[in-house]
């Protein structure tokens, strides 16, 4: 088994690590689960349920992580219990969150060739004037909404759900005593959730730390920490296979 004997940390939510705990187990590795982030409704439901409520008039409505397929769509459900309004298509930012989709009866009309907000918005297949409604966190990139406005779509940029940034203390410092193998984080968010827990960042200056994208990988810097491998592709399979070239 390529990863016998590696502790691997995975700062994921207990909800959406079962795909990357259960890669590693099979991979012989033991994987230490130490959340880094959670997530809630918006403060305010109020534009999620006014823009879904207007679907009718959009050409797109655009998911950007499972998260947002959890919340968006169950209110998209409500609003339109008798499926989506003619002319509207939906489109994911990558695998995953189309896979999130497809799980929960919806459909996926678009997505692009690589699971990047930057992709995305090159390769979408959009008129000026087409309204984009961008269902997603609401410390969501904005690149993704600003990049759409500048090919001239009408963009709605709506909070699905909020992500906390957040991981227990205690449960980082068993993480890392003794040291990992390796650090996985799948998103900016449990980059950032995982740090504020460490009191001295400079304790992961020898772990090797994996990144499932370059956004990911991107938000490690200011801490001066740089990623050993960044998946490619940007999926949890890429990061497992990305394990398995570090420790080949």
């Amino acid at each position: 088994m390529t990863l016998a004997g590696r502790r691997i940390v995975v700062t994921r939510t207990e909800e959406q690590a079962g795909s990357l705990v259960d890669g590693l187990r099979q991979r012989g590795a033991t994987p230490v689960l130490v959340p880094s982030i959670r997530f809630e409704p918006p403060e305010d439901a109020a534009p999620l349920a006014e823009a879904v409520r207007d679907l009718d008039e959009a050409a797109w409505v655009v998911f950007t992580s499972a998260t947002g397929v959890l919340y968006g769509w169950a209110e998209i459900q409500r609003a339109w219990p008798d499926g989506l309004p003619d002319g509207v298509r939906v489109a994911a930012v990558g695998s995953g969150t189309a896979g999130a989709l497809r799980a929960v009866g919806a459909p996926v009309d678009f997505v692009p060739r690589e699971a990047l907000g930057d992709v995305l918005v090159d390769e979408l297949p959009i008129a000026a004037g087409d309204r984009v409604v961008l269902l997603r966190s609401h410390i969501g990139r904005e690149a993704l909404a600003t990049g759409l406005a500048a090919r001239g779509a009408d963009v709605r940029d709506v909070p699905a759900y909020r992500t906390l940034t957040e991981a227990d203390t205690a449960d980082v410092s068993a993480a890392l005593d003794p040291a990992p193998d390796a650090v996985t984080f799948t998103s900016p968010s449990t980059v950032r959730g995982f740090l504020e827990a460490l009191s001295n960042p400079t304790r992961l200056a020898d772990v090797p730390l994996v990144a499932i994208g370059p956004v990911t990988a991107a938000a490690l810097e200011p801490a001066g920490l740089r990623a050993a491998a960044v998946a490619d592709p940007h999926t949890v399979a890429g990061v497992l296979d990305a394990l398995d070239q570090l420790f080949a």
